[in-house]
């Protein structure tokens, strides 16, 4: 099995494109708080449970080749085993605001809600 590299993105100018969407990812991104990580099957789940002592507003797993299906099934999964984050995901195939690359987002639930709040951000 060939593994897929991941697409170099410049990070900077797609959560400058998000603000009107998300508005904390890129002061977070300026700030440094959000990590990257190349999505491995094998070390995933160190990382996601490393997440709440981090420090860190997200993580950011980038999963080349993942399918629309794949990460939903994924991110359902998660957020039911991982309770204190909130995982999103984002594929290209989706168009607009969508991650230029397959990614799972993790951030902290109550921080995110807490942001949701200020913007008065509310769910479809």
């Amino acid at each position: 099995m060939v593994k897929k590299e991941a697409k170099e993105v410049n990070w900077t100018a797609y959560f400058a494109k998000i603000r009107g969407v998300c508005p904390w990812s890129y002061a977070a991104h300026m700030k440094n708080n959000i990590l990257f990580v190349d999505y491995s099957e094998t070390t995933f789940n160190t990382w996601a449970m490393l997440f709440g002592a981090s420090g860190h507003e997200a993580y950011v797993y980038k999963c080349p080749g993942k399918s629309v299906d794949w990460l939903n099934s994924k991110c359902d999964q998660l957020n039911q085993t991982h309770q204190n984050s909130e995982w999103l995901w984002s594929h290209p195939a989706e168009g607009g605001d969508s991650a230029p690359v397959e990614i799972l987002i993790q951030q902290d639930r109550q921080l995110l809600e807490q942001l949701r709040e200020k913007v008065g951000y509310e769910e479809e």
